[in-house]
């Protein structure tokens, strides 16, 4: 199976388990939607205010696991990177995922 197969996987799950570190090396983990997955990369949105965002900001290594219907689990770690262009990934998201509106 390729990358991009076993993304869709958390894709189709849609609200996973995701992982991050404050600055004190504390796990936070809270479940998050995956919002598009594109070129090996998912991509995924939070508020400039939330605690969530700043974690990023000071230590972007990142876990996912999702598992679907058929029990198939999927865990990916990484390195999240903050976009540019955020109108267009913006306008994406609001695209591929209605249910935001």
């Amino acid at each position: 199976m390729e990358t991009n197969n076993y993304l869709q996987i958390l894709r189709d799950v849609k609200d996973v388990a995701f992982s991050t570190v404050d600055a004190n090396g504390i796990p936070h983990v809270r479940i998050i939607d995956i919002m598009i997955v594109e070129n090996e990369k998912i991509y995924f949105c939070t508020s400039r205010g939330k605690d969530f965002h700043q974690q990023l900001l000071h230590n972007n290594h990142v876990a996912i696991t999702g598992m679907n219907k058929n029990y198939q689990m999927v865990r990916v770690s990484g390195q999240a990177q903050r976009l540019k262009n955020n109108a267009y990934w913006i306008d994406r998201i609001f695209e591929e995922n209605p249910s935001m509106n």
